[in-house]
């Protein structure tokens, strides 16, 4: 008789992600492109396989959020890639509760099409204030399933304030007249 071997799990796994990259590098780059926007962003993520580490696609825009200000993100497009603040330099001078302390921190772009839903949002959610950070890199494609929505101009978007961060070097990042006590390590990437 013929013996049916279950499949190993890393296998298994190694399909699903090879699947997804796959997924991802289908995308033409002219479908392909990049948005900084000021957080909170303003835009409601689905999985794209619910239960799959498979990324996330737009599932909505928050009317008034800075993501539907913007204008050139769709319901639809799919997230290929985020900023996200990764931490470093153990330091051997102050352990609290037998933990690692971190030193410093840097912002990289990660991809995301094969990542859950969880670690998506944990890595959007690291572009924050107490890092310095008040934006989010995202990068993104349209698909067959993205809806079309007026866009707006670069210097409509300039008119409402998003050229950047303003930095204080006594007082810190300043964002809307709000300040934050930490200024933001540059980024290693070219994003814009």
């Amino acid at each position: 008789g013929v013996s049916s071997c279950p499949t190993p799990f890393f296998m298994i796994s190694l399909r699903h992600a090879i699947s997804c990259l796959l997924l991802a590098a289908a995308t033409p780059a002219s479908a392909r492109y990049r948005v900084r926007l000021r957080t909170p962003l303003g835009i409601a993520f689905e999985e794209v396989e619910p239960g799959k580490a498979c990324g996330v696609v737009v599932a909505d825009l928050v009317d008034g959020g800075n993501a539907e200000h913007d204008g050139r993100i769709w319901v639809g497009d799919r997230l290929l890639s985020t900023s996200a603040v990764v931490l470093g330099g153990d330091s051997a001078l102050l352990t609290v509760g037998g933990g690692r302390q971190f030193t410093n921190w840097k912002r990289e772009l990660i991809p995301a099409t094969a990542m859950g839903f969880e670690e998506i949002m944990a890595a959007i959610g690291s572009n924050s204030g107490r890092f310095g950070y008040v934006d989010c890199l995202l990068e993104l494609a349209r698909t067959d399933s993205s809806v079309p929505r007026p866009a707006q101009s670069g210097a409509a978007r300039a008119a409402r304030g998003e050229s950047g961060v303003d930095w204080d070097g006594g007082r810190g990042t300043r964002v809307g007249g709000v300040s934050t006590p930490i200024r933001p390590v540059p980024d290693e990437f070219d994003f814009d």
